[in-house]
């Protein structure tokens, strides 16, 4: 039953329902459809007015309107329709026909020329069923089956690795914006130490020299800061592309990310192996694949011998007569010679299953390769990071008892400018660590198969 709510200005119930009723269908399908158009616009109309993005928020843009996924989806839509195709053959059939035929032909006789002119219609009911066969209908339908599984294993890894491109993207912007902080703050620490130095020369606390380099270190400080602008606009245009926003509009504040101290993984380097060897979607997909085959074969080697098919027929002419026919065929075919095509096509499979379990063995020794490498970059980029914030209070507390020794005339300038370098190289390595844990912890979900962010 059609709503009478308004939509967008109409009583859409009343429309509908003014409607002939072949056209009611039609027009609720493209209603839905409009919904779903403008809803998805709204959705991006709404991230890109908003204040900030959160990484869920944007994960859940990437699913919504990622072209990548989107395919992959539509492949497994695909899949599904090879496998009805392959169930239908277990059904009985039925068509109804009707032709009609206008003839108009012209003769010669010896005297004259004569013309027939024949005109009719016929209308037929056909019916056919296959009761019995030597079980290729079953080869088919379990190959069509693990096609279909394998290609929705292999749109279930495409959505995961778009997912963490769209976590990784995401966190280098946050990191760009980070590093683009800290080289706009360098300027500012720059121009302070340029502005005591000229005050201590003035007072002639200092050599004329020194001013030189400060300002050297002053415009330097700025050339990394339009660097670090210049990164964080390329992250953030790379993210806007996979998240399907609008190339000229500004891309929301992200959220950021807290500095929370890490832990290790729970479980053994093994385990995860074992766990990444069972759940992997694209192993899975792979082992799907060759099952598929193996059916194929199956019904290759049943088509190059014996086979048999008991099938059953009925057809009716209802006009311009009622006429029936009914029909039982048992029907046995043994292949004498083919020149060896079924045998080939035999071999062949075979040999395609056999070069693909070999890829499938490499590819689950890539799998142990990909977890060790992600467990053992959790660990180290863990360390890193509590390493790196020490090395930042440290280098802080540093740099600030140099900024106010100089000011008191305790320090010279390259004793100061020596603790402004290590201050802003472990702010950047208290960033980089922090984000490459990021990054890694979710990596490490993805090579093990286990959930990650949005899936």
């Amino acid at each position: 039953m059609a709503s009478d709510r308004p939509f967008y200005g109409l009583q859409f119930g009343k429309v509908v329902g003014a409607m002939p009723y072949r056209f009611r269908s039609l027009s609720r399908y493209l209603s839905i459809a409009i919904v779903f158009a403008v809803g998805s616009a709204a959705t991006i109309a709404q991230a890109q007015g908003q204040d900030v993005l959160t990484l869920d928020q944007a994960l859940k843009l990437a699913k919504d309107h990622n072209g990548t996924v989107r395919s992959a989806l539509m492949q497994v839509k695909a899949g599904d329709q090879t496998v009805i195709q392959a169930q239908s053959a277990f059904y009985p059939t039925l068509n109804a026909q009707y032709q009609y035929n206008s003839d108009r032909e012209q003769f010669l006789t010896n005297s004259s020329t004569g013309i027939l002119q024949t005109e009719g219609a016929q209308t037929f009911l056909n019916a056919s069923w296959t009761l019995l066969d030597s079980g290729e209908r079953d080869y088919s339908l379990g190959a069509a089956k693990r096609a279909r599984d394998a290609r929705k294993f292999n749109a279930k890894q495409i959505l995961r690795t778009t997912l963490f491109s769209v976590v990784q993207q995401y966190y280098n912007t946050l990191r760009a914006q980070e590093l683009e902080k800290v080289a706009i703050t360098e300027v500012s620490r720059a121009q302070t130490i340029l502005d005591q130095t000229q005050t201590r020369i003035k007072a002639r606390d200092a050599a004329q020299i020194e001013e030189l380099q400060a300002n050297a270190d002053y415009q330097n400080a700025k050339v990394s800061a339009l660097t670090a602008k210049n990164t964080t606009t390329n992250a953030g245009a790379t993210l806007k592309a996979t998240l399907g926003l609008s190339s000229g509009a500004p891309l929301p504040t992200l959220q950021k990310t807290n500095a929370a101290t890490h832990a290790a993984p729970p479980e053994s380097l093994q385990s995860l192996i074992l766990t990444g060897l069972d759940s992997r979607p694209d192993i899975i997909a792979q082992r799907k694949n060759i099952e598929s085959e193996r059916f194929q074969k199956q019904l290759a080697e049943r088509q190059a011998g014996l086979t048999m098919n008991l099938s059953a027929a009925y057809s009716e002419q209802v006009q311009p007569v009622n006429l029936s026919n009914r029909t039982l065929t048992f029907l046995i075919n043994i292949p004498i010679f083919d020149a060896g095509k079924l045998s080939a096509n035999s071999r062949a499979l075979s040999y395609s299953i056999r070069a693909d379990e070999a890829t499938l063995e490499q590819a689950e020794r890539g799998v142990r390769a990909d977890i060790e490498a992600a467990y053992k970059d959790v660990i180290t980029n863990g360390e890193r990071l509590d390493a790196a914030q020490i090395a930042l209070e440290a280098s802080q507390k540093n740099y600030d008892a140099a900024v106010d020794s100089q000011k008191a005339g305790a320090y010279d300038l390259l004793q100061v400018l020596t603790a402004q370098v290590s201050l802003v190289t472990a702010e950047s390595n208290q960033i980089q660590a922090l984000y490459d844990y990021r990054i890694s912890e979710v990596n490490l979900q993805l090579v093990t198969g286990r959930a990650i962010p949005g899936e």
